[in-house]
């Protein structure tokens, strides 16, 4: 299982184009939603974090 959002990612873009698998599979295999799996075929970097607002 990939270690950072980077490589889940990048696991996500290879099982795609090399498998062939659709996003249901993709999001089954990875344990994420398929908006998740959307994000990283549209994107190679995820967006970053929210800043948090300083007390």
């Amino acid at each position: 299982m990939p270690l950072s959002k980077v490589e889940l990612y990048a696991a996500i873009r290879h099982d795609a184009r090399v498998e062939g698998l659709s996003s249901r599979a993709l999001s089954a295999k990875y344990g994420v939603g398929r908006r998740t799996v959307a994000k990283a075929l549209e994107s190679v970097w995820p967006a970053p974090r929210k800043q948090l607002p300083q007390p």
